[in-house]
This record gives structure tokens, C-alpha cells and sequence, in this order.
């Protein structure tokens, strides 16, 4: 008998070795760089894509020490389930001009990012986790893409764009100091933007409202540069393109299997949010996080002073939810 132990330890622990590959994906002048995780040597029956949040944003999602992709792909490798992960265009090693980065891009990048591993595994399932705003992206492939079979968002937006940065603001004031006293000036600045004025327009329009409100203290050089970075991030092709959009049409056209997962303490995109989801797409299979945050670990208050904090980024319980998803 010891022979036939041996070899099923071996054979066990063979498919519990994972293989990182660097690979590039190239097309529309951009070449993506990323991390294609195989357990093992044989073919996985699921690829699961990562889509990270908003702003620029490596392969592993890096954020305050943490790496949440990488401890998800490695946690999916072990239970063997491949992902490719990417860096963002203009960030690591992908090309591209971070500056001029729109959603609409992002969102291509992933649709050559399928059918690259359609070319490797084409009979393999295909999966689309997005974090975030890359959670927007993972509906659009969902309800558009046929080669996509299913999806899983973390923190995933349900609300137009100038409806979730409302929802951010006055969350995070209301957490600070207990009150927003900010909002009626915000809601202007957000009209404007997403508007179709042009961006000279929008720039002159919101330049000039905030400066009466400073009034003298406008004239100070420090706060005329912060002005002006802040305005010039809220009239680009990226922010307003954002403001703009509302997830509710994509979310309904969902018809593969979909798990959407929200922590209570989330800050960033409100539990509200994964209850339009389930009025939107009754399909979906839903679940609140209880007492975790943005990056889905445990919380106090939610707010991104916490995201530092020294514990495992996911929670692992996130993860096994997720694993046992893929695999029922």
C-alpha cells in the first residue's frame, strides 16, 4: 500500500503547486502586463479576470501595504481555480497614459483581456471579478459579453456616478465631524461636471464658484494650486465620463450566475448599494459583509484611515465565500 500513498501524495500535492506566468497583452497601442495564475499542469475549468478600482492600480491592487489580489489569486489557485490579474494602463509594467485613461478603455482592456484567455482556454469557464469601480466593469462585461460565465463583485457602485460621490462625501463628513455643511456646494460642482459643457466651460464655472467661497483666502498660491489640481481631476474625460454613468440598464441585463458582496461599514460605496442591486437584478445573489469596509476587513468607523490597519486584506471568510461560490 505504501506505493499507491505516495503516489496520491503526490498527485495531491502536484495540483496544489501554481504557476505564475508574466504575460502581455497587446492591441489598440497599449500593451497590458500581468500575472496568469494555473493551478498545476492541467487545464483549470475556471479563469477568473480581476478588475481593480478606481485610479491608477498595479496588478495586485495595492493599497497601504496590502495586496488583494495576489491573496486572492493565490487563495484561488489552491482550490484550483486560475486568474489573470493586470496592471492598469500606464501603471507598472503596461503601457498607456494614465492621464487620459476613461472608463470606456478600461473596460476594453478587459474585453482583450477574455478573449486572450479564450485563446488559451477555450473551453473553460470564464469569470470576471471586479473591486470597485472595477466591479462596473465586471456588469458591462457581464450583460454584454457572451464569453463571460458569471461574475462576482466587491463593493460594486448601483448608483449613476454623481450619486455615489454624493453618497462618499456626506458619509465621510458625517463620519469626521457629524454633519456635511458642504453638500449644496458639491451637488453644484458635480451638475456642472457632468454636463455637457465644454471643459473650459466646466473649469471656468467651477473655478469661479469655489473662489467666492474662499474669498480672500483664494488669493493664496498654496490653495490656488489645490483648487486647480482639484478642478482639472473634476472636468477630466475620466471623472466626467463617471459622473455620467448609471450602472441601473447593465445591472438588469445580467442573466449569468452574479455574486455581489458589500461590507456594512463601507464608506466608499454604501450597503445601499447592493440593495439596488437585488431590487435591479433579483438574480443576483447577494450577500452583506457584516462589520467590514471598502477592502473587506473588519471595521470601527469605515473611514480609510483604517485600511492600514495589520490583518489579512480580504477577510478570509470573503474568500472562502467566494471560492465556494465558484466551485457549487
Amino acid at each position: 500500500m505504501r506505493p499507491l500513498i505516495a503516489a496520491l501524495l503526490t498527485f495531491s500535492f502536484l495540483q496544489c503547486i501554481s504557476i505564475n506566468r508574466e504575460v502581455i497583452i497587446s492591441g489598440n497601442g497599449v500593451s497590458l502586463a500581468g500575472t496568469l495564475v494555473t493551478p498545476g499542469s492541467k487545464t483549470p475549468e475556471d479563469v477568473v479576470i480581476m478588475v481593480t478600482g478606481s485610479g491608477p492600480q498595479d496588478r495586485d491592487e495595492t493599497i497601504m501595504g496590502h495586496k488583494p489580489f495576489k491573496v486572492i489569486a493565490d487563495s484561488l489557485a489552491t482550490h484550483g481555480i486560475a486568474s489573470l490579474r493586470l496592471d492598469d494602463r500606464g501603471v507598472g509594467a503596461s503601457t498607456g497614459n494614465i492621464s487620459g485613461n476613461t472608463v470606456d478603455m478600461l473596460n476594453s482592456d478587459i474585453t482583450r483581456a477574455i478573449a486572450y484567455v479564450d485563446s488559451l482556454y477555450p473551453e473553460s469557464r470564464i469569470g470576471i471579478l471586479g473591486h470597485s469601480q472595477g466591479g462596473t466593469i465586471a456588469i458591462r462585461q457581464g450583460a454584454h459579453n457572451p464569453r463571460v460565465g458569471y461574475i462576482i463583485t466587491l463593493a460594486a457602485p448601483a448608483w449613476a456616478g454623481d450619486s455615489l460621490i454624493m453618497s462618499q462625501s456626506r458619509a465621510i463628513a458625517v463620519a469626521h465631524t457629524g454633519r456635511w455643511d458642504a453638500e449644496h456646494d458639491q451637488r453644484y460642482i458635480m451638475d456642472v461636471a457632468k454636463s455637457p459643457l465644454p471643459a473650459i466651460t466646466a473649469r471656468t464655472l467651477i473655478y469661479n464658484h469655489i473662489n467666492a467661497k474662499l474669498s480672500d483666502t483664494a488669493r493664496l498660491p498654496q490653495v490656488q494650486e489645490q483648487v486647480t489640481t482639484q478642478i482639472n481631476a473634476v472636468c477630466s474625460d475620466y471623472y466626467r465620463e463617471m459622473l455620467r454613468y448609471d450602472p441601473a440598464d447593465d445591472i438588469k441585463h445580467v442573466n449569468i450566475p452574479w455574486l455581489a458582496l458589500n461590507g456594512t461599514k463601507d464608506i466608499q460605496v454604501l450597503i445601499g448599494n447592493l440593495e439596488t442591486i437585488r431590487n435591479l437584478n433579483p438574480k443576483a445573489h447577494v450577500i452583506e459583509c457584516q462589520g467590514m469596509n471598502h477592502l473587506f476587513q473588519p471595521a470601527i468607523t469605515g473611514l480609510m484611515n483604517e485600511y492600514s490597519q495589520a490583518v489579512p486584506t480580504p477577510d478570509p471568510q470573503v474568500i472562502t465565500t467566494i471560492i465556494n461560490w465558484i466551485k457549487h
